[in-house]
């Protein structure tokens, strides 16, 4: 699987790795705790500090400045002194687990540990001073910012950035700069100063290289490992779902925040397309119509009155139901179709005459149920458009003719399941008890979920909750991952919190509980 990890990550990977980690039971504390341990160790390696010489440990308020509180215990318990300077206040460390290691600092190491503040630039010039008198500092860390740096340096950090750097400048033969993970001010991401940045020596970076950096005629870069495992990247876990979590503006109206269109349902068929449309209403979505059959519209009707139904006569959908489902197809930012809708020749007819429309809007689809069934012969319709597919195996086996390994042979099964994203060139979630999603390019599986969930509905939830985070401005990967870990705790959540004997609707009625509980964990 380490195929599917990229060698150089992005800032948001690296935070959805962090999450991952502790949803894995790894806490953050540890990952910073082996950050600063594998940087020290790293410098002493490298011959940057000797014992009985001096460094100065620079730190912001964040969790590089909580790397550096750890740095200088390890570098104290080697017997070298430690000044730490801190750009900011106590009060502004922002993290629990850089607190941790504040408090330890100041208020129990204050024999090997010695500790300043920098609020603006007069406090700067005393510490400039203080290391031109004192000759014996021969290095100077750089903890100030991580990988969340954007837009212009704020102080107190600005006026620290530019005493570092002047240091270095003058006191080059004598005192050399190291950074932690990323020199402050640079984007991680792109490699360029916004505003501006400090100028190091060496950069130690953590876990893998970061996007924009690289080593320069300036600095050398080394890439340590900080006890990330490989697992926080194969499986989807709460990092992946808390930036699909978006939140509503303050002056967002009604409707900015997700329209959805649930096309679906037949004379036999009435809760699936209700389950679809219910996950995204109790999701949070503004605007959610179901377009559905005459026959049953007044039974979806009466499961909520949130629910805004739209009809066409008969007991399935035709092209007769076309001119008005494309008008609301505009209407809507995510469509979801299949749920219910049943396999009548003239359903596809619609279903055929509704993608080759959404060649040219582009909108995002979630394909699911009887649909998948119906789009075997038009695959070509939705190739590279933005759609998420969400067969179980027996679907997948209809629609490709393929038969997929066992769901615990993650090393199989996924590269088959890669290969076939990428030949529909879609974003493929095919359920399971682990489920497998790939979009040609990127493969992630769901451990979430338990047997309990394999009752009616749960699949159309899980075809609501992909529309929900595609209405909410994910983009089909990652709603797809989204859901499927989301839908996989709700069911694990209603069976701690109900019992082993729970429905969708539980499911569905728990949906905010649930967030609210990952969001706490």
């Amino acid at each position: 699987m380490e195929r599917f990890i990229s060698k150089k990550i992005s800032s948001e990977e690296l935070s959805i790795l962090d999450n991952n980690s502790e949803w894995l039971g790894i806490p953050k504390s540890h990952l910073m705790e082996c950050a600063g341990y594998s940087f020290t160790t790293e410098l002493i390696t490298q011959g940057y500090i000797r014992k009985k010489e001096k460094v100065v440990i620079f730190c912001g308020t964040g969790n590089n400045g909580g790397d550096g509180f750890v740095v200088a215990r390890h570098l104290a318990s080697y017997g070298v002194k430690v000044l730490v300077i801190l750009a900011g206040t106590p009060e502004a460390i922002r993290t629990k687990e850089a607190r941790i290691n504040w408090n330890v600092i100041f208020n129990h190491l204050t024999y090997s540990i010695k500790l300043m503040f920098v609020k603006d630039s007069t406090d700067a010039k005393k510490i400039m001073k203080l290391l031109e008198k004192d000759q014996t500092y021969s290095l100077i860390v750089d903890g100030l910012l991580g990988t969340g740096i954007r837009g212009k340096i704020r102080e107190p950090i600005s006026s620290a950035i530019d005493l570092i750097n002047r240091i270095k400048e003058n006191e080059r033969e004598r005192i050399k700069v190291v950074s932690i993970d990323v020199p402050s001010g640079l984007d991680p991401d792109t490699g360029k100063t916004p505003d501006k940045a400090v100028i190091p020596d060496l950069v130690i970076t953590f876990h893998r290289l970061k996007k924009g950096l690289k080593s320069t005629t300036t600095y050398k870069v080394i890439e340590k490992s900080i006890g990330i495992p490989p697992e926080a990247s194969i499986f989807v876990g709460k990092g992946d779902l808390l930036p699909n979590l978006k939140s509503r503006r303050i002056d967002t109206h009604k409707g900015e925040f997700g329209r959805v269109l649930v096309i679906g349902g037949s004379k036999n068929y009435s809760g699936a397309p209700a389950y679809a449309s219910l996950a995204c209403i109790h999701f949070g979505c503004d605007l959610v119509i179901s377009y559905v059959p005459e026959v049953i519209g007044d039974v979806i009707r009466s499961y909520s009155p949130d629910m805004i139904v739209r009809t066409s006569p008969g007991k399935w959908l035709t092209t007769k139901a076309s001119e008005e489902i494309l008008w609301l197809m505009d209407w809507a930012n995510a469509i979801v179709i299949g749920p219910g809708l049943g396999t009548d020749p003239s359903t596809e007819e619609l279903l055929v005459k509704l993608l080759e429309s959404n060649t040219i809007t582009e909108k995002s689809l979630v394909i699911d149920a009887d649909a998948l069934k119906l789009v075997k012969p038009h695959l070509d319709l939705i190739k590279g458009k933005n759609v998420i597919l969400t067969p179980h195996e027996g679907e997948l086996k209809f629609m490709i003719d393929a038969d997929l390994s066992p769901y615990d042979k993650i090393e199989k099964r996924g590269i088959e399941v890669f290969n076939i994203a990428k030949k529909l060139d879609v974003t493929l979630l095919a359920k399971g008890p682990f489920d497998y999603i790939s979009n040609g390019n990127l493969l992630k599986i769901n451990k979430t979920g338990c047997p309990e969930m394999s009752i009616g509905g749960t699949g159309d939830v899980l075809a609501g909750l992909c529309a929900s985070f595609l209405t909410t401005g994910s983009n089909p990967y990652p709603a797809a991952c989204s859901a499927a870990f989301l839908n996989g705790y709700l069911g694990e959540f209603c069976k701690e919190t109900i019992g082993p004997r729970f429905t969708a609707m539980d499911m569905i009625n728990n949906i905010n509980n649930g967030i609210l509980s990952l969001q706490n964990y």
